[in-house]
């Protein structure tokens, strides 16, 4: 992608389905004059305009004829991108709107690509580079969650904590190395104890920054939920309870189910991964039941909730120990239809509940603790796009890795300049998070995936 700022771009900026208003954007240098020329309107004392204003025009397009146009003009660095910009809105015929981009395009603009329009708004300190990564997610979002994160990172969401933990860091490194200009007179601006103290800080607030992105990044969900259980515990069956149609073989042989089976199940809090897995067993060696239970277990590693299925004709000693505490376990009783419970329980669950796929008033019960789930556990979340996690997590690894020598550096007296040089490699890390150091690659990769009008 060329970096030009100094011509003036127009793109549609709306949908090319059609609709009620469409809107066309310009921006650069010449905006006003190029709008101006292709209205006709050069000698019009409003376009000669010092602040932002709204005003009511026209422009004669051939065959269309005269097109009614709403102008909105930001003459100065106010705009989005910082430039002189204007932005035209009419009615959103695809072909009214093609036909007004063409009349801009002869009047001197040029045609704008994918993403111009933001990557200006960067380069001129309008945007950092989780706000422009914002701006796509909220192109792309795919329900209301998703939208919500995207305008909350696009809010400053991520964009002030980092600035505030950079400041945080910039401030010691200024202490550390004001001591070290007056080493000869062995003064000190702050002790060994506050470098470890402010170290140990942000070192807390990094990880906790990595940990809600690490497991999001990258995927198109953001949870999933494991059924596990004995064989013919009734897994199967609750699945297709679940989905409300057959997605997983139901059969009265145990070990029917071979391989995992997944269903995108979408909430009102979140869209969730439903996986029906294997029946847990303890089988040994490379037979395809045997294999089966290696695809189970990488599920309950991969779960955020395990709904342990035990059919009311599983003994107590059915029961699986699992090795996660953190994960929570909910218990579901199948088949409640064949038999009373009976038998007590010889672990405590997060939730217990009583089903028969005969009867749906039970399954729905589950979906809606599923639901409340979803929606308490998305909120304990950073707000962060997908795109941001999966660039962020190597530098900000990288930023913990600097602080942690600068930190040993510390206690163990390994001298001021050791200290201040991890520093400034973490700083260089957390500046590629926040978008003050970039390169080429990183804003060719983000801005492609823009479309024009953007």
């Amino acid at each position: 992608m060329r970096f030009d700022t100094e011509s003036t771009i127009c793109a549609i900026a709306t949908g090319a389905e059609g609709a009620l208003r469409g809107a066309i954007r310009v921006t650069g240098p010449d905006s006003l004059a190029v709008v101006a020329k292709a209205f006709s309107q050069c000698n019009d004392p409003r376009w000669n305009l010092f602040r932002a204003t709204r005003m009511q025009s026209s422009i004669e397009l051939p065959v269309l004829g005269l097109i009614e146009v709403a102008v909105y003009v930001w003459p100065d660095g106010r705009s989005y991108t910082g430039q002189p910009s204007v932005e035209l809105h009419c009615l959103g015929n695809i072909q009214i709107l093609q036909s007004i981009q063409a009349r801009l395009i002869e009047s001197g603009a040029t045609l704008a690509q994918p993403g111009e329009f933001t990557l200006r708004a960067f380069l001129a300190g309008r945007l950092d580079l989780t706000q422009c990564e914002a701006v796509l997610g909220v192109i792309h979002a795919v329900n209301d969650r998703s939208l919500n994160v995207a305008l909350s990172q696009l809010a400053g969401g991520l964009s002030e904590p980092l600035a505030q933990l950079r400041t945080t860091l910039v401030n010691l490194l200024a202490d550390i190395e004001a001591g070290l200009d007056f080493v000869d007179e062995d003064i000190s601006f702050v002790s060994q104890s506050q470098i470890i103290a402010r170290l140990e800080q942000s070192l807390k607030i990094i990880r906790e920054m990595l940990h809600q992105m690490e497991s999001r990044a990258g995927q198109t969900v953001q949870l999933q939920v494991a059924i596990v259980g004995p064989p013919n515990a009734g897994k199967s069956s609750l699945m297709n309870a679940i989905a409300k149609q057959p997605v997983s073989i139901v059969s009265s042989e145990p070990g029917t189910t071979r391989d995992y089976v997944r269903l995108r199940l979408n909430l009102e809090s979140a869209a969730i991964d439903i996986v029906d897995t294997a029946g847990l067993e303890a089988i040994d060696g490379t037979t395809p039941r045997a294999i089966a239970q290696g695809f189970t277990q990488k599920q309950i590693e991969n779960a955020d909730l395990i709904l342990y299925c035990l059919s009311v004709d599983d003994s107590v000693s059915a029961e699986w120990e699992f090795d996660s505490e953190s994960v929570p376990i909910w218990l579901i009783r199948a088949k409640c239809d064949l038999h009373s419970i009976g038998r007590e329980l010889s672990r405590a669950y997060d939730e217990v509940f009583s089903i028969s796929t005969m009867h749906m008033e039970s399954i729905d019960r589950v979906l809606k603790g599923l639901s409340e789930w979803a929606a308490t556990k998305m909120e304990s979340f950073n707000q962060v796009v997908p795109i941001t996690a999966a660039r962020c997590q190597a530098s900000l690894n990288n930023a913990i890795l600097a602080l942690s020598h600068a930190k040993e550096a510390a206690e163990f007296g390994q001298g001021d300049e050791v200290i201040a040089s991890e520093i400034r490699l973490s700083l260089d890390e957390i500046g590629l998070v926040a978008g003050t150091v970039y390169t080429d690659d990183i804003l060719d990769a983000l801005f492609s995936r823009f479309c024009i009008g953007k």
